[in-house]
């Protein structure tokens, strides 16, 4: 089997040095894989994501990345370059990540910090400005777009890297059904493209719809779970005991009614 892209070791993470994010995370993703780090809030799945997008760093273990330590010393190095060329991240919150004063500036702002030759930037621009049907905003100020607009324009801020590797927080927050179905079609096409996918979510549309790779992480911050997204959708009780989805009874006379709430959930009655 060739090298992982990432090797994650026995990796625990500790928010002010007492609060627990991450328990004895190991895990190993391969090139090309599509990925869901799925969990309900505060299971630390944004966490993992940002570790493996060298935005936060183990507590305890070891993450390898690209054959290399992911540490501050290795991303203060000439790798960091290279690294932050293959690897995209796609924050929760739009506006956490724009900040420059058009689209088109947003779009190009990535490629300029890593001197890519001024020519090469524009035709990078122009193809995700293409790409993401967005051409009609490059002129705009992000900060007035909608919320599937910033969207796009975030997507596209780190698409215009052509990264190998996509790492995306929370990607259908916030967004309308027509903004969703246009990034569920986005991902796919760039899974055509062998790029490597990964997201955290709570989302089970995605883990449905995109992921070949499902990995769960409990309210206690471990892995409870590891596998194809059709097993991961058929253990009920698995996805209740994280709070994925959840159940509620009601009695009508003598018969008491189980309702399961989430978008595969089922109704039983007993």
């Amino acid at each position: 089997m060739p090298e992982p892209l990432f090797n994650i070791e026995k990796v625990h993470y500790y928010y002010d040095n007492r609060h627990i994010g991450l328990k004895g995370i190991t895990m190993q993703i391969q090139s090309g894989e599509s990925l869901a780090i799925l969990g309900a809030n505060g299971s630390g799945k944004s966490t993992l994501l940002k570790i493996m997008a060298g935005l936060a760093f183990p507590s305890e273990g070891s993450v390898t990345a690209l054959g290399r330590p992911l540490t501050q010393d290795t991303l203060s190095s000439e790798f960091a370059a290279f690294f932050r060329s293959k690897v995209g991240f796609v924050f929760q919150e739009a506006d956490l990540q724009i900040f420059c004063p058009t689209v088109w500036d947003e779009i190009a702002f990535g490629p300029i910090q890593l001197d890519i030759p001024k020519d090469e930037v524009k035709q990078r621009v122009e193809d995700v400005l293409d790409m993401l049907d967005i051409r009609p905003l490059k002129d705009r100020q992000p900060h007035h777009l909608s919320g599937g607009e910033k969207k796009k324009v975030a997507i596209g801020s780190v698409l215009s890297l052509n990264p190998d590797i996509l790492l995306l927080d929370e990607p259908t927050n916030g967004l309308d059904p027509r903004t969703q179905v246009w990034l569920f079609e986005l991902l796919d096409e760039l899974r055509r493209l062998k790029k490597t996918v990964i997201m955290a979510t709570h989302d089970l549309s995605i883990v449905e719809d995109l992921a070949g790779r499902v990995v769960v992480l409990s309210e206690e911050h471990n892995i409870v779970s590891d596998g194809k997204p059709a097993e991961i959708l058929r253990d009920k009780d698995m996805l209740l005991r994280v709070n994925i989805i959840h159940e509620h009874t009601h009695r009508h006379g003598d018969i008491v009614h189980i309702h399961s709430h989430g978008p595969f959930a089922r109704h039983d009655e007993h």
